[in-house]
């Protein structure tokens, strides 16, 4: 009978699933595999054995769950940051970052939970359980967690009911004035009138001088006392509005010398009674204020009259004041304020028509709260009827978020809240293009939670459980603001709660169920298609998607840990036509189940130009569980073997010759495997932290760690028959032919589907007299002992510590008419 030599030089699209092992006609086929673990599929064809893992750390407490979040200021700065049970700690580049280590509120249960997004040296951090987070790095090892302060919104439905707020003060540095003295502090002006304190008087009167078009009027505080003053308000004359000040300084006193807050000039045009506003970014707590004008909009500059001024004392340093609610209707929903509400936004709408926003600081009872108010004073104590509760309470916080057009978005819910552009703190709703900005996500007529919010060319994606859409501006190249937007649904799966990637040309997304990956590409200006990009390896995914991360160097590659603890692989280079899954289980073991447990996986840019793939990784040892920061470390090209690291949670000595080397504790009582200067040893064990080499020998250059091994099983191949396909009939391989590139053969086996007796390769001539290794490229052949009740499949596996990679194989077989 003929032998067939049906070669299989293409495996770009990696692990199939176990359906499609007999769809001998599908083109992908003859580029797949039934199984490739611990191999990568490489763009340009072949597969090669992954890297090792570099341990880093062992993460706080080994008995809790821990995740890896990226911080990434730039291609230079980047740094992996783990957040455990209600702590944060800080790594960059193989090594933790000083002994940083911040306090956070998250729980355990919590972690996988959280959304972030990121801008410079600042991330915000959010759950829908906690106010969102403000995580700063204010130096390599200075970092901080607060509360991120909303300005101004967003803010509930304004009240429609009878119940109404009163409040007790203003918030202006002086009260509403009776006298000269009256209630407390003294009013002055330049030429003592005596009525200059009717300009504080919630415009009941009003100061006029009927000889002077300039002057000024202060406040001074009563005894020692000092306030910050940010802002201010002045009312024009109700009869005569042309005798309003148009030039003048806004002054702070500090007890030797005026200092200049604010300079305004050709302030014309006042309309009776009207009130401007004016800021001073003041932060100097002064013990006498006062307005200093320089002409009036008097032609003759004899009169000047003010109807009233308010003064805002800053919010931050302000005493807080009563706010009284007439009734617990329309508050929370019936029940009152709550010891929640603390920190809370509350807007209010003034008797002047113009609405202020305030905080509270604490909840004296269901109908009583302390503010602080923010912005500009009120103009009177006159019970407020029109009043919004800010939006975000305990179970209802923001849950995602992104960065969008210069803009800050979160999402809750059903609503995307977004700041005003370029000021990330105001949330303050307007019709301005450049004003914050709500929608409110319709769903297509589906009520469905948005998961997750991310940027893309020309649209803000929006990830619901019942498909995306894409918010932009509403023509082409427009940009998004309150009066113009628009919200389009795309024909896509319904997305889990995971944060998306962004893969260049395309963004990767987690569908609802955990069980599929999706790609998300852009078929038109602001419309985007889905395609399950592991549609031919079902099995893969279905084992839960944790997380995603996604690497660009060397090769552009997605990584996710699965649910069973392996961590799932896919190379992704579309245009190339490359879309192969993998899958990777790591040396060790956790509570029997034959490799340890991936937990959390993160990608940030390396030192050396290739990314780095940060692994949290679980696994039992000495009958302890221990959870271990791992660098997974770059595929082996071009070096030298000695330099080649695969190994897991392993440690690279370099040095003089030894015979033991020490510092291994974190695997003690583990067989490891050791590379020593080229030369391959297995099932050496560690004591003591200490790793021994047998026979005396000695190496200078060591890689020591857990051993893995690689595998790639292959497909039954169809090269077709003088009747039809040869699927399905019997078949006998007798040999395997094997193209290999930089590879150590010593690792190589090979094994017929129904024997079960590994041929290992053989070939003395690429061994050193020393016993070390060499890196072989080039053709081998290895005999099978294979059976004719067959299928022409066979198992390749690489067991050593070294590199290995598969351009090709050949497995030469007969087959039965």
């Amino acid at each position: 009978m003929t032998a067939l030599y049906p070669v299989q030089d293409v495996f770009t699209r990696g692990e199939i699933s176990p359906r499609l092992h007999s769809r001998a006609s599908l083109d992908l086929y003859r580029a797949a595999l039934a199984k490739c673990e611990n191999f990568v599929t490489l763009p340009h064809g072949g597969i090669r054995a992954r890297g090792g893992t570099y341990f880093v750390n062992e993460v706080k407490n080994s008995a809790k769950k821990t995740r890896g979040i990226p911080f990434i200021f730039s291609s230079e700065q980047a740094y992996c940051l783990e957040f455990g049970d209600r702590y944060i700690r800080v790594y960059a580049y193989g090594a933790r970052v000083g002994t940083v280590e911040i306090a956070s509120p998250y729980l355990e249960a919590d972690l996988f939970e959280l959304a972030y997004v990121q801008s410079a040296d600042q991330m915000w951090i959010t759950h829908r359980d906690y106010p969102p987070k403000l995580l700063t790095r204010e130096a390599h090892t200075t970092w901080t967690l607060s509360d991120f302060q909303f300005l101004d919104g967003p803010y509930d439905d304004i009240n429609d009911t009878g119940t109404t707020m009163t409040p007790a003060q203003t918030g202006a540095v002086h009260p509403i004035m009776t006298g000269l003295t009256t209630p407390s502090g003294t009013v002055s002006g330049a030429y003592a009138h005596g009525d200059e304190w009717q300009a504080f008087t919630d415009a009941l009167g009003r100061f006029y001088d009927p000889d002077h078009g300039n002057g000024w009027i202060a406040y001074d505080f009563p005894g020692a006392a000092t306030k910050i003053c940010d802002a201010y308000w002045i009312v024009a004359s109700a009869g005569n509005p042309e005798y309003t000040p148009v030039s003048w300084t806004f002054e702070g006193y500090d007890g030797t010398n005026w200092i200049v807050l604010d300079t305004r000039a050709a302030e014309t045009g006042w309309s009776r009674s009207e009130r401007r506003f004016y800021e001073c970014a003041n932060k100097i707590a002064f013990q006498s204020y006062r307005l200093n004008w320089s002409a009036s909009d008097d032609s003759n500059q004899n009169d000047s009259a003010i109807n009233d001024m308010g003064w805002h004392e800053a919010g931050d340093s302000m005493t807080p004041f009563n706010l009284t609610a007439s009734s617990i209707v329309g508050i929370n929903d019936g029940a009152g304020f709550q010891s929640t509400d603390v920190g809370r936004a509350i807007r209010l709408l003034g008797s002047d028509g113009i609405w202020r926003w305030a905080k509270i600081a604490s909840v004296v009872s269901t109908t009583v709260v302390t503010i602080r108010l923010y912005g500009h004073s009120l103009p009177n104590l006159t019970p407020i009827t029109r009043w919004r509760l800010g939006t975000f309470v305990p179970g209802k916080y923001v849950e995602s978020g992104s960065l969008y057009e210069e803009r800050l978005a979160f999402s809750r819910r059903f609503s995307v809240y977004a700041s005003a552009t370029g000021d990330f703190d105001n949330f303050a709703l307007g019709e301005k293009d450049d004003d914050a900005l709500e929608f409110v996500q319709a769903g297509g007529g589906q009520a469905n939670d948005i998961v997750w919010i991310a940027d893309s060319d020309g649209a803000l994606l929006i990830g619901t459980s019942g498909g995306i859409r894409a918010l932009s501006g509403s023509g082409i190249d427009e940009a998004l603001t309150p009066s113009s937007f628009k919200n389009r649904r795309s024909r896509t799966f319904g997305c889990a709660r995971i944060r998306p990637v962004d893969a260049g040309q395309s963004f990767l997304y987690v569908t609802r169920s955990r069980r599929s990956i999706a790609e998300l590409a852009q078929a038109q200006t602001g419309r985007f298609t889905s395609d399950d990009i592991g549609q031919i390896s079902e099995h893969i995914a279905k084992q839960g998607v944790v997380e995603l991360a996604f690497q660009t160097d060397p090769d552009p590659m997605l990584w996710f840990p699965l649910d069973n603890g392996e961590l799932g692989g896919y190379t992704h280079q579309p245009s190339q036509e490359v879309r192969g899954m993998h899958r990777h289980r790591f040396g060790g073991e956790f509570s029997g189940s034959g490799w340890a447990v991936v937990e959390s996986a993160v990608v940030t840019p390396g030192q050396n130009g290739v990314d780095d793939i940060w692994l949290i990784v679980k696994r039992s040892i000495g009958g302890a569980t221990k959870r271990y920061i791992e660098v997974m470390q770059p595929p082996f090209e071009y070096g030298a073997l000695e330099d080649a690291f695969q190994v897991d949670c392993g440690l690279t000595y370099s040095g003089a010759p030894v015979n033991v080397v020490s510092g291994l504790g974190h695997l003690n009582g583990e067989k490891v495997g050791v590379l020593a200067d080229g030369k391959v040893f297995r099932g050496i064990t560690v004591a003591s932290g200490q790793v021994t080499l047998p026979g005396s020998a000695t190496a200078a250059k060591w890689q020591v760690g857990l051993p893995f091994q690689s595998q790639a099983d292959t497909l039954e191949l169809d090269v077709g028959g003088q009747d039809g396909s040869l699927v399905g009939r019997r078949k006998k391989v007798a040999k395997l032919i094997l193209s290999l590139l930089e590879t150590d053969p010593t690792g190589l086996e090979v094994q017929s589907f129904l024997r079960g007796r590994w041929e290992a390769v053989r070939m003395p001539s690429i061994v050193a007299p020393d016993g070390k290794a060499k890196l072989y490229t080039g053709n081998v052949e290895v005999p099978i002992d294979d059976s004719w009740e067959g299928q022409g499949r066979v198992r390749i596996r690489h067991i050593n510590p070294t590199p290995c990679t598969i351009r090709a194989f050949t497995p030469v077989f007969g087959a039965e008419p």
